[in-house]
C-alpha cells in the first residue's frame, strides 16, 4: 500500500478503533468506508478487510492481504461500514506452534479476494460489538475473539513452507531494498537486471527469490506498486488520468488503463468515480 495518505482523509479517525481498549493481540477499528482506511494500512501485518454495504446476511465482502502485499482490492461503491483488522504475523505464528499448526517452517497466509465466509464475518461482527460496546466483556473476552480469529485463519487460509522460520516481509533484506528502490523510482525506466545487480543476485536467483518472498515476479510487483500511486494520486484529486498514468510510471494512458482494470476489476476513470462519491458522502 502507497504511504501517500488521500486529501479527504488525511486528517479522519475511525469511527471505532481497538486501541482506545488496550486490545494488544491484534488492532481492530471501524471506518466509514475503505476509501478513508487505506491511508491507515500498515505493509508489516496481515490485513482482513470486512466491507458491508447493507444489513442483509449476503451484502459483504472479505479480502485477505497477507503481510507485505499491497491492497489492490476493489470494494465496491456503497458502504454501510467497513472493518479493518490488522493481525501481527509474529501473533499468528505464535498460535500457529500452540495450537500445534507449526511445528518448523513458517506459516504463509494465501491472499483471497471477495470471500464469504460466514464465521469469519461472525468473528468481526462480534469483535465489532464489542467496541461498540467500549470493550464491556474485558480483556479475556476480546483475547477469546483473537485467538478464534486466528485459529480460524490458519485452519482455512493459511499453509507452512518448510525451511528456516523467516517472516514474509523480511525473508531476504536485499529483495526488501530493491522493493523500496522500486517505490522511490515507480517514474523511471526499471529493468529486472538492475534490480538483481542491486541485490547482488544473478537474474535467475533474484526472481526466484523474489517470488518466493512475494507471491509476485518482480516485473507484476512492480506493476502493482505503480497501480497502488496512481489510486494515491486519482484519491488526491489534483491531477487528470494522463498526469497521473505518466506519475505513476506508465508508458501510456492506455498501458495504465489496461493494468488497472485487469488489476482492480475497473478502470481508472470508474475508480475516479467511486472516490468522488465516497468523498461527497463522506462530508
Amino acid at each position: 500500500m502507497s504511504t501517500t495518505e488521500t486529501a479527504y482523509s488525511m486528517n479522519r479517525q475511525p469511527v471505532l478503533s481497538s486501541q482506545a481498549l488496550g486490545w494488544d493481540k491484534l488492532q481492530v477499528a471501524r471506518w466509514p468506508n475503505p476509501l478513508q482506511a487505506i491511508a491507515n494500512l500498515s505493509e508489516s501485518k496481515h490485513l482482513i478487510g470486512i466491507h458491508c454495504s447493507a444489513y442483509y446476511e449476503n451484502y459483504y465482502t472479505i479480502h485477505i492481504i497477507p503481510a507485505g502485499e499491497p491492497v489492490l482490492s476493489s470494494w465496491g461503491k456503497a458502504s454501510l461500514y467497513f472493518l479493518l483488522i490488522e493481525i501481527p504475523p509474529a501473533y499468528l505464528e505464535r498460535i500457529a506452534r500452540e495450537s500445534g499448526f507449526l511445528k518448523e517452517g513458517y506459516i504463509e497466509l494465501e491472499r483471497k479476494s471477495y470471500v464469504k465466509d460466514p464465521k469469519l464475518l461472525q468473528l468481526g461482527l462480534w469483535m465489532l460489538e464489542e467496541l461498540q460496546n467500549e470493550g464491556r466483556q474485558g480483556k479475556l473476552y476480546s483475547d477469546s475473539l483473537a485467538n478464534m480469529l486466528a485459529v480460524h485463519l490458519l485452519s482455512h487460509y493459511a499453509e507452512v513452507s518448510r525451511g528456516r522460520v523467516v517472516s514474509r516481509v523480511a525473508a531476504n533484506q536485499d529483495i526488501h531494498q530493491t522493493i523500496e528502490y522500486m517505490k522511490e523510482r515507480l517514474e523511471e525506466e526499471l529493468s529486472i537486471q538492475e534490480l538483481a545487480d542491486r541485490a547482488n543476485l544473478s537474474l535467475s536467483h533474484y526472481i526466484r527469490l523474489f517470488k518466493q518472498q512475494t507471491g509476485h515476479t518482480p516485473h507484476h510487483y512492480l506493476i502493482r506498486l505503480r497501480i497502488e500511486r496512481s489510486k494515491s494520486l486519482i484519491c488526491q484529486g489534483d491531477y487528470g488520468l494522463r498526469e497521473i498514468a505518466d506519475r505513476a510510471g506508465f508508458a501510456d494512458q492506455g498501458h495504465f488503463t489496461r493494468m488497472f482494470k485487469r488489476l482492480t476489476g475497473m478502470t481508472p476513470k470508474q475508480y475516479m468515480q467511486e472516490v468522488t462519491a465516497n468523498r461527497i458522502i463522506a462530508r
